[in-house]
């Protein structure tokens, strides 16, 4: 799995840090005669940028997204009008099915949903009834540090859908996630601390949380894996692979948004190929790779 590995092994600070400006005025002083005071300008944009971004991965942490403390509640929320079933939001007859393929640890994954892709797909195409997003387990990071959190945090989203919930216990998991996905984050005390403060029937949520419920299905869907999806998050639309993440970057909406739109306008459009939460967008799934 070596583009998630690349971009899991980036810490958040490094990875804000590098972003376009930083990188466009790296470009500018190399090799062009810059001069000191445009070399130093350079510099303190990057420190500057750096700095920042330690300080947002340090307010995450002070603000209990780490193993102690009270949960944090989202501050991005899946709107509770858009009707939802199981692990499929949106209107059950869309056109259009996107495939998002996640894991709850995964720091692109809390990026594609909390800063601006998967709330643009929700508000343009699942809102609107034209396409319906259904999640999918990858437990891409248990499979590289050894650990069940990966895991244990999907259980607990499945424990939430069997009380209607999964979307709730989405957006709680991504507020409450370590920024540097560390396991700690999701023992079974926290997401159990997690779950109550979503607002859970804990006498159902609980048992289902201790007994790991739901771990078979959950490895069974990640054996099943399509081989495109490679790392997390990885995006396919009516069946069709469309982006996922490399060293540098993740899935961005203008892709998206292309491939949802061409799969509109298709005639073939309305051929659902992911009519619930537990269908592999291929025909032909292959074991993820480790």
């Amino acid at each position: 799995m070596p583009a998630r590995q690349s971009a899991r092994q980036q810490r958040p600070a490094n990875r804000e840090a590098n972003r376009d400006p930083a990188r466009a005025g790296t470009r500018g002083s190399s090799g062009n005669g810059a001069g000191p005071l445009m070399t130093w300008s350079v510099t303190f944009v990057v420190i500057a940028v750096a700095v920042i971004a330690a300080a947002f991965v340090t307010s995450r942490f002070s603000a209990g997204s780490s193993s102690s403390g009270s949960p944090v509640p989202p501050t991005v929320v899946t709107p509770a009008n858009i009707p939802s079933n199981d692990r499929t939001l949106g209107n059950p007859d869309a056109p259009v099915t996107i495939d998002l393929y996640g894991d709850f640890r995964c720091s692109a994954c809390f990026v594609f949903a909390t800063e601006g892709t998967e709330t643009e797909v929700v508000d343009n195409y699942i809102a609107t009834g034209k396409a319906k997003l259904v999640w999918h387990d990858l437990l891409s990071i248990d499979s590289i540090d050894g650990s069940t959190a990966s895991r244990d945090a999907a259980n607990a989203a499945w424990c939430a859908a069997d009380q209607g919930q999964f979307w709730v216990m989405h957006d709680w998991l991504y507020a409450n996630q370590s920024p540097t996905e560390d396991a700690s984050a999701f023992t079974e005390a926290r997401l159990s601390a997690i779950g109550k403060a979503a607002g859970l029937d804990m006498s159902q949520f609980q048992p289902c949380l201790d007994q790991g419920t739901h771990d078979a299905a959950i490895a069974a869907e990640a054996a099943s894996t399509p081989a495109q999806a490679t790392g997390t998050p990885s995006v396919f639309v009516n069946g069709k692979f469309v982006t996922g993440p490399t060293a540098n970057s993740w899935p961005g909406y203008a892709q998206i948004k292309a491939a949802i739109d061409a799969a509109l306008a298709s005639p073939a459009s309305s051929a659902s190929p992911a009519s619930s939460a537990s269908a592999a967008p291929s025909a032909s799934p292959s074991a993820h790779p480790s």
